[in-house]
């Protein structure tokens, strides 16, 4: 048998990818082995586990001599082999951070009063923090987290806003994994807005760090995409992949995300030492009504490539 060539590894790599891309809009919500899914709920954070192998860590405290606002995000994120598929605190941008959603712009009228996505001057409080089976049943369960978005306002503390943010873990199928994020972020104050970074690029909402990103290929709509240095439309989900990578090259990943029920179509992707981001809202800031959620869902599965 002929080896195959290594134009035939990348195809077959794009092939997946874009299978990735798909797999987020049709993996079903409910996958179907009864799992062997538990939590372990430490001072720092959460620890995720399906027979008795790690899915995820979710940090519910910064580590001791990180920034007050780093927490209320995922990492490490693992394959189901173990593999370790996120960066935290990289040296090329120490913001960056696994799994997290977070916006440059966070506003009280017409004032930046912090920026979430650097961590500075904004402190996620999480206040409250369940884990159990979740209501789509088929061994599914959910880890359940409130937070408090505090703005540290000169001397003042303000209480601008309260998340709760559901992390759906789905058991196994076919050695993939889907991730749903649901998050509800609601205003206690008025005149809160949210806007992504004030320039071309609008990088704001969830945001995947991807380890080793230089080497990743993406693909959406049945269609290889390059990554450019502004925001760019492409489908509404993104495969990720790492052809020549190795002990990356056999798992892929994909993501979708919407805000309000609207699939989001803009993307900043790197194929260098940075993060790749769902862009919500953009450069523009939106405002959120005092009391009236903003809903923003995400979705990731991590499943094995092609051939492997």
């Amino acid at each position: 048998m002929t080896a195959p060539t290594a134009a035939g590894r990348i195809a077959r790599t794009l092939i997946a990818a874009a299978a990735l891309a798909g797999a987020v809009a049709l993996a079903p919500a409910a996958l179907a082995r009864p799992g062997g899914l538990d939590a372990v709920i430490g001072p720092d954070g959460v620890t995720v586990t399906d027979d008795d192998r790690p899915v995820l860590f979710y940090r519910t405290k910064p580590a001791p001599g990180a920034e007050p606002g780093r927490s209320n995000y995922v990492h490490p994120l693992y394959a189901p082999d173990g593999t370790i598929l996120t960066e935290d605190r990289p040296a090329d941008h120490p913001n960056q951070r696994g799994l997290f959603w977070a916006w440059r712009q966070v506003r009280l009228g017409d004032r930046i009063v912090a920026d979430g996505w650097a961590m500075q001057g904004l402190t996620y409080s999480v206040r409250k923090t369940n884990f159990g089976a979740d209501r789509s049943g088929n061994g599914a369960a959910a880890l359940t987290l409130e937070i408090d978005w505090i703005v540290n306002a000169g001397s003042e503390l303000v209480y601008v806003a309260r998340e709760t943010t559901k992390v759906r873990v789905q058991p196994l199928r076919n050695g993939a994994r889907r991730l749903d994020f649901d998050t509800l972020i609601t205003a206690n104050v008025d005149g809160l807005s949210l806007g992504g970074s004030d320039d071309a690029v609008g990088s704001g909402g969830f945001s995947a760090r991807l380890i080793a990103p230089d080497r990743l290929i993406f693909h959406s709509g049945g269609r290889a995409v390059t990554a450019q240095q502004n925001a760019l439309t492409a489908g509404t989900s993104m495969g990720f992949a790492w052809p020549k990578q190795p002990g990356l090259e056999k798992w892929g990943v994909g993501l979708s995300c919407k805000a309000d029920g609207r699939p989001i179509s803009q993307w900043v992707l790197r194929k260098e030492a940075s993060m790749q981001n769902c862009v919500w809202p953009g450069r523009a800031p939106v405002a959120l009504s005092k009391g009236r959620p903003l809903r923003l869902e995400s979705t990731v599965v991590i499943k094995p490539a092609a051939g492997k």
